[in-house]
Order: structure tokens, then C-alpha cells, then sequence
């Protein structure tokens, strides 16, 4: 015989960790079992670490999804009583029968509930997502962003040749891939391969990356996905508390300086403040056999947040500027089509024996500056939460190219600046019934650009303005949750093409004359208006309390970019000559992702399949002649591979996944798998920058104390890289590099002195200093990626 029971409780705080449910020791002859669920009344979420009692006696805590279960129970009256320190107490006298069940409602009196101050944890995504955070984003400090997010299951990097590089997520990069900093969009040159984020790692107290599209939520671009950076809160009580973090490296030697302080003064409640900053410069690494000349590193970041709360409401005011100086490999260099294949034949640059490793940063390199302001204010009403977010970014990218001594100036200079706008409310959850509860949001956003470029023929100067509305809405019941979003988006864009440029597009055939109205002047405005929509319904079912599953369908829309439509030129971090499509249409994706999920006390497990169809997919790659050759211009700087941005219908399907086991408390295990496929359906060829397959095997040593020490761990990692298979030569210019493994290992330990943590780490990759390629970097057709690196890393926090 079984019994289930719903408990309603008003709950002041996020859950606590819990007990595994306890036998209530009865008499043998009562077999009777009550099952009961505990959630908060006014979210409706799972009430963890609550103390279950009957007659007076405690039986059991309740478990992650917030149930119980007393059995060994006697036929009869008995008095559940539930409590927990942050919650109002509720009691319900049930009466156990000898068959059947019964359901019964129990909800605490009005005068019990008490104010909810902190945020009930955040649903469940329906998409595939991954979160970086706590020791897994300690072991990343002293990379580069894209880096810290390189050991997430479906996720690669688009490289060039001085770490420079941006995450590609299930084969999606740049454009579809939509960077989130403190909840807004990053708005940068992020078109051109070599265009890595301008984010410094070190502001984020956690990494979450979305795999699949999100455009609902997050808007057209995240077409493939989103990768989220979040700083850590302001404090919400009176003290001060900070980090620091020193990192050397020894290949290219340099280091990294960061620290982070927050405070919030006893003298004037609810004010809370936080200041950080990072400073990195390292010398141009070596491959086992070479330095990569020139790619030294020069970065430093600063920012500032200021933070009030009063009753209902919170304000908060941010700032935050990157700035970098970055060297371009000398052995980008292309001076004849015979040389650029030639180069192909060489296990080596030519010259390299003259490369060094050293600090200095010469012509050619890039200077990137972002800045960003963010305002935002949240209040909290008694129909739910109202967010109002204003942001303003200037990106300021310039690129040096080799020139005379008596040019000063940067060749290519472009300067972006961009307002977004945010007003967001999130309804308080309505409950439908007992089981059943509605949670949603809605929101309006807008957006404006400014875009001025100046230096040798490249992109032109453009203004934009969009608007757009989203509504999303869940029902969430105990094990069965059900999601559907939709989003519409206007995006209206002029750019300003100079005649010279304008013109070039007419001979090169990827404009008509009388494409933009009169083209007598010396300047051409082309204007371009796009609306697009974007949906998706999601479910997700508990089939246990450890085991999961969710699916998600959606479509999506993104207009293409100002580059994609009228880039015309190349520049020194690019080496080729790359032309747009001013008539391309908004590209459209309908997608589809199951995935399903284990979460126990000693293992963590995720596999998830995918399918995308992208109608009108922007396709960057090498243009091909008639003989199916690829197409080489010779132009005054010298001799370039031809790029043409074209539409084409394309599928993107895989699977990727990982699992984290913990056999004994001092032994983890790890293992990761990325799989990823990607054809051009029109005429059955595969597209280009594809990453290849990958898989990842991990084992972890831990020790609560060593010695005088505290908690010390050792690592040891593996990583394997298939040769990429499915290519087009023609495309690729030449065969994918042969498949690679990578040994890495990683020991550490700390101690603490008083209120402070100390922190210790010894970090290796490539330790074998093999020799590699990386198919998805442009470094690959000169040269090959770094050898082996050892980082030294120390870490302090207090609170």
C-alpha cells in the first residue's frame, strides 16, 4: 500500500544540501508507505534538506527533488510535520489506510509566508548546456577566453597564430554564436577568423555554454548557440571579500597578474561595490622545432560595479575595458600562388630558422579595445520581477600591416559603437493546481549601430536600428515540464559604399549596378531591411530523480551581417582576398536536439544528438573556377586566395556528450566525445572548418588533506583528434593534417592562513611536445601550433 502527500511551504532561501530519506524503525507486521513531495508555495520549486517528523519523531530529510518516502508505516492517524530553518512550518494529520491512496493538499496559512529574498534556481534548459565554474574554472585561469571553454563536450576553437581563437559550438561560429557578457550582448568585429572575443576570462564566475539555437531568448544570432560570461555577484552583506591570481607560463614565457575585490559597507546598507583587473604579457611561443615569430601578447583589462538595494528594488552600474595588442605570425605571408603551395610541401616556414621568441610585438599585429557600460534596474513586484538593462560598447579594432618606415598609422581602423536596450518581466509562477504551474517572461529589446571605417579597401561604413518582442512561457509540473517561446525581430541597416568600392563589386559580379538606386555619387547608399522570427517548444521528463530527459525543436532566423553582404578586400591578419553578397537573404534554421542527463552523488553524465537544416546558409570558403580550382588574385600587395561569401542549404547533425564518475571519494574519472557532420545539401559537398572528431579521457586523484596541506589533487588528461575525412580539396586547399594526441596533467594543493585560501598549481599540455595541426586554424596551411606548456599558478581568496 502506498500513500502520496503534497506539502506547500513559504521558503526564505535557496535549497540546502540533504540526507538520504531514513526508515521510521516500525513494528515488522506495518507495511504501510507514505510518499511525499515538499515544494515552496510560492515558486513551486523542490524544497531540498527539509526535516520530515510524524508524532513528534524525525524520520527523514527530504532528497534534491524535494521528496520522501516513510515506509514501515502502521494503519491509522499519524501528524506529518515539515520544517526548515529559512520556512514556515506546516503540519497535516494524515490518515494512513489499509489500501488504496490518498491525495491530499496542504498549503500553510497566509500569515506564514514569509518574504522570499534570494531567487529560486533558475529551470532547467531545455537545450544541451554546460556550465564552467568553481574548481573546473579555477583549472582555466591563465588562458585565453576560448580556451577556458575548450574542454566542454561539443566545443573547438577556431585558431590563428598567437592564441587567438574563438569557440566553434556544435560547428557554429563568429556570427551564430552569440557572446553574452553579464547578460548582454558582446558587440565587436566579430566577423574575421582571426576576431577573438575581446572578453578577458578572469571577470566570469562561471562559463555557460548553450549548445543549439536560442534565438528566443537571446535573439537571431545565437542561431547556433550562446556562450554566457557572468561575474560573480555583489555582496548582500556588510564585509569585503576579493582574489588574486599570479600565473607564469613558459611557453611563450610570460605571465598573468588578475585580482577581483568586493565590498559592501557596514554604514550604509544595501551599497555594494567590486573592483577587478588583469594585465597578461607573454613572448611569442615555439613549436618543438620553431618560434612562431612575431605572435607575442600584450593585454590588460579593468572594471568597476557599483550596486544599491532597497526593499523591492536593486540598481546596478558597471563598466569594464579590454585592451590588447596582439602579433600576427610572420609566416602569414603569400607572396606568389606557386609559393602558397609550395609553402604546403614544407614541414616549416621558410626562414624559420631566423624566428625567435621574444616580448617584442612588430608589424604586423592587431590593437583591439572594447569598451562597456551597463545599467541595469530589477524590481520586484507582487505580480513578479520587471528588468530594465541599457548598455553602450565601443569596439575599436585597428590592424598594422607591414608598410614603410615612415607610415605610422594603422591600415585598416574600425570603430563600432552600439546601444541595446532591455525591458524584460518574468510573471510570478501561477499555479494551476496542486501538480501543475505556469512560469514566463516577456520582453522588448532595441538595438543601434554606428560603424566608421577608415584605411585600405575592406567593409564599409553602415548605420543600424532593430527592435524586437519575445515571449516565453513553461509549464512545470513534478516530473513532466513542457516550453514553447516565440521571438520577432526588425532589423533596418544602411551602409555607404565608396564609388571605388561599389564598383569593384559590380565587376567582380556580386552586385548589380542598379542595385542601390543612383550610383553617380561618390558615395552609394545600399539600404537593407530584414524581419525574422524565431520559435521553439521544448519537454523534459524526470523519469527518476537521477535520470532525465529533454527535447527541443526550433526555428530560427538571422539577417546576414554588413561584412557578409559588401566585404571587398583583405588584411594582414587574414591573408585572402575576400569579397561579400550584397543581395543575401536572412539565413533559417530548423533544428532539433534529445538530450538526456544523469545526475547522482557519484556520477554526472549527459549525451545529447542533434540535427540543424539551415536554409540560406552564409557561406564563407574559397571561390572555385570553372575547372574547379581555386581562384588566386594578384594584387599590389601581393598574391591571394579568393573568398566568396555565397548561399547555400546545408544540415549540421552529431553528438556530443561527457560523463563524470566518482567510484571512491578519492578517484574521479572523466570522459568527453564531440562529434560533429556537415554537408552542403545542394550539391552533396562538405562544407570547410568543420572540427573534426574528438574525444577526451580524464583521471583525477583527490586527497582532503595532505600533509600540512588541505585539499591536493592530481591530473592526468588525454585528448585525441581524429584527421579530418570529410573535406573538399578544393576548398581546404590542401589534405587535413594527420589525426593528433595531446598528454596533459595538472597537480595542486592548498592551504589556508586565517581567513585566506591559497591555492597551488602545476598545469602542463602537449607534454609530449608532439607535433601538430590543427584542421580548424588558419595556421595550418604555414605552420605548426605551440609545443609543450607548463603553467604555475597561485590563487588567493578571503571573505
Amino acid at each position: 500500500m502506498i500513500r502520496s502527500v503534497v506539502f506547500i511551504l513559504a521558503c526564505l532561501c535557496a535549497p540546502a544540501a540533504l540526507a538520504d530519506p531514513v526508515g521510521t524503525g516500525a513494528p515488522e507486521e506495518c507495511t504501510g508507505t507514505l510518499d511525499g513531495h515538499v515544494v515552496e508555495k510560492s515558486t513551486h520549486e523542490a524544497l531540498p534538506g527539509a526535516n520530515v517528523s510524524a508524532n513528534g519523531q524525525y524520520l527523514a530529510d527530504t532528497d534534491a527533488a524535494g521528496r520522501f518516502t516513510l515506509r514501515n508505516l502502521c494503519t491509522g492517524e499519524i501528524e506529518i510535520l515539515i520544517q526548515r530553518p529559512d520556512c514556515a512550518s506546516t503540519s497535516k494529520t494524515v490518515v494512513v489506510p489499509d489500501t488504496g491512496s490518498v491525495e491530499i493538499e496542504v498549503a500553510t496559512l497566509d500569515n506564514e509566508v514569509i518574504e522570499v529574498e534570494d531567487k529560486a534556481p533558475p529551470p532547467a534548459d531545455m537545450r544541451s548546456v554546460a556550465v564552467v565554474s568553481g574548481e573546473a574554472l579555477e583549472r582555466t585561469r591563465g588562458r585565453a577566453f576560448s580556451d577556458a571553454l575548450a574542454e566542454v563536450a561539443g566545443v573547438a576553437q577556431l585558431r590563428t597564430a598567437n592564441g587567438m581563437a574563438k569557440p566553434i559550438v556544435r560547428g557554429q561560429f563568429g556570427r551564430r554564436l552569440l557572446m553574452l557578457v553579464d547578460g548582454v550582448r558582446h558587440r565587436s568585429q566579430d566577423w574575421g577568423i582571426d576576431h577573438t572575443p575581446e572578453i578577458d576570462p578572469f571577470i566570469a564566475d562561471s562559463l555557460t555554454v548553450v549548445r543549439g539555437a536560442s534565438g528566443v531568448r537571446f535573439g537571431p544570432d545565437a542561431i547556433g548557440g550562446a556562450v554566457l560570461a557572468d561575474p560573480p555577484p555583489l555582496l548582500r552583506e556588510p564585509g569585503l571579500a576579493g582574489e588574486a591570481h599570479v600565473i607564469g607560463a613558459s611557453n611563450g614565457l610570460g605571465g598573468t597578474l588578475a585580482s577581483r575585490l568586493r565590498g559592501a559597507p557596514e554604514a550604509m546598507r544595501g551599497l555594494a561595490w567590486q573592483l577587478e583587473g588583469s594585465y597578461k604579457r607573454l613572448a611569442a611561443p615555439s613549436t618543438p622545432d620553431y618560434a612562431l615569430d612575431n605572435t607575442g601578447v600584450l593585454e590588460w583589462n579593468a572594471g568597476a560595479a557599483l550596486g544599491y538595494r532597497r526593499r523591492n528594488a536593486e540598481y546596478t552600474l558597471s563598466y569594464r575595458h579590454y585592451q590588447a595588442k596582439l602579433g600576427v605570425c610572420n609566416c602569414l605571408r603569400v607572396e606568389s600562388r606557386e609559393d602558397f603551395y609550395a609553402q604546403l610541401e614544407r614541414d616549416r616556414p621558410l626562414g624559420a630558422e631566423l624566428y625567435t621568441s621574444e616580448l617584442a610585438i612588430e608589424r604586423p599585429y592587431q590593437a583591439p579595445a572594447h569598451d562597456l557600460a551597463l545599467g541595469r534596474a530589477r524590481w520586484k513586484l507582487s505580480s513578479g520581477t520587471l528588468t530594465a538593462t541599457y548598455a553602450l560598447q565601443y569596439d575599436h579594432r585597428r590592424e598594422y600591416d607591414i608598410v614603410r618606415a615612415a607610415v605610422t598609422g594603422p591600415q585598416f581602423d574600425f570603430k563600432l559603437t552600439s546601444h541595446d536596450v532591455e525591458v524584460a518581466y518574468e510573471h510570478a509562477p501561477i499555479h494551476l493546481s496542486d501538480h501543475w504551474h505556469l512560469r514566463g517572461a516577456a520582453g522588448v529589446v532595441g538595438g543601434a549601430q554606428v560603424h566608421h571605417y577608415s584605411g585600405l579597401q575592406l567593409v564599409p561604413d553602415y548605420q543600424s536600428v532593430g527592435v524586437g518582442a519575445f515571449a516565453l512561457e513553461r509549464l512545470v509540473g513534478h516530473d513532466v515540464e513542457l516550453e514553447a517561446g516565440v521571438r520577432y525581430d526588425v532589423l533596418a541597416r544602411t551602409a555607404d559604399l565608396e564609388r571605388i568600392d561599389f564598383l569593384r563589386l559590380v565587376r567582380s559580379g556580386q552586385i548589380a549596378m542598379d542595385a542601390c538606386g543612383d550610383a553617380s555619387g561618390d558615395s552609394i547608399a545600399c539600404a537593407s531591411t530584414f524581419q525574422t522570427v524565431s520559435a521553439s517548444v521544448g519537454g523534459l521528463v524526470r523519469l527518476t530523480d537521477a535520470w532525465s530527459v529533454k527535447l527541443d525543436a526550433s526555428t530560427a532566423s538571422r539577417p546576414p551581417n554588413t561584412d557578409e553582404q559588401y566585404l571587398n578586400g583583405t588584411s594582414p591578419t587574414f591573408p585572402v582576398l575576400a569579397l561579400g553578397k550584397p543581395d543575401l537573404r536572412p539565413e533559417t534554421t530548423y533544428s532539433a536536439s534529445l538530450t538526456t542527463t544523469y545526475h547522482s552523488s557519484r556520477v554526472n553524465a549527459e549525451l545529447s544528438g542533434f540535427a540543424n537544416l539551415i536554409d540560406d546558409y552564409i557561406y564563407f570558403a574559397p571561390a572555385i573556377n570553372d575547372m574547379g580550382m581555386p581562384i588566386f588574385d594578384v594584387l599590389v600587395r601581393g598574391t591571394f586566395p579568393r573568398f566568396a561569401t555565397r548561399p547555400v542549404d546545408s544540415m549540421f547533425y552529431g553528438v556530443d556528450g561527457g560523463i563524470t564518475a566518482a567510484p571512491a571519494p578519492w578517484l574521479e574519472l572523466g570522459a568527453q566525445l564531440s562529434v560533429v557532420r556537415a554537408k552542403n545539401t545542394d550539391d552533396d559537398s562538405y562544407l570547410a572548418f568543420i572540427p573534426p572528431d574528438q574525444a577526451r579521457a580524464s583521471v583525477t586523484l583527490k586527497r582532503a588533506s595532505l600533509g600540512g596541506l588541505g585539499k591536493s589533487f592530481a591530473m592526468i588528461a588525454g585528448t585525441l583528434v581524429r584527421k579530418q575525412t570529410r573535406y573538399e580539396l578544393a576548398s581546404d586547399f590542401a589534405a587535413p593534417p594527420d589525426a593528433y594526441a595531446l598528454l596533459g596533467a595538472e597537480l595542486g594543493t592548498e592551504t589556508t592562513f586565517g581567513s585566506q585560501t591559497v591555492k597551488f598549481a602545476l598545469q602542463g599540455t602537449n607534454l609530449t611536445n608532439a607535433r601538430y595541426r590543427d584542421y580548424t586554424s588558419l595556421l595550418r596551411y604555414f605552420a605548426d601550433q605551440p609545443g609543450r606548456q607548463v603553467l604555475f599558478r597561485v590563487s588567493l581568496s578571503f571573505q
